[in-house]
């Protein structure tokens, strides 16, 4: 409510019947009531303030999506972590049937020369 508004209510109350004393009283009143409460420009710049907000918000939450590991990324890499255990695996086996032979050969090599 703007000082011409409340000047004009004022002298309405007045021309009511109202004393000044009493005009100004309500008209300090009303005016202590509505300071407080937010113009419609104030409402529209949070508004937009809020709107820019949530876009930034979006946008973090989208690039943390990307970033993140998704439920079939983690399937992927296990199944990869359980095929190269089967590797290691195999390797180790294929080691020790290379270490039998090679020490069948040793055995047979040794046998051979106390013959």
């Amino acid at each position: 409510m703007g000082a011409k508004d409340i000047l004009t209510a004022t002298h309405k109350l007045e021309e009511s019947g109202m004393t000044r004393f009493q005009s100004e009283a309500i008209a300090k009143t009303i005016i202590a009531a509505v300071e407080p409460l937010a113009t419609r420009a104030a409402l529209k710049a949070t508004r937009a303030d809020l709107k820019a907000t949530k876009a930034d918000l979006e946008s973090s939450i989208n690039s943390l999506k990307e970033q993140m590991a998704t439920k079939i990324d983690l399937e992927l890499l296990k199944e990869h972590m359980a095929t190269k255990k089967d590797v290691e695996s195999v390797k180790v086996w294929f080691l020790v049937i290379l270490l039998g032979v090679h020490g069948s050969f040793l055995a047979i090599t040794a046998g051979i020369a106390f013959i």
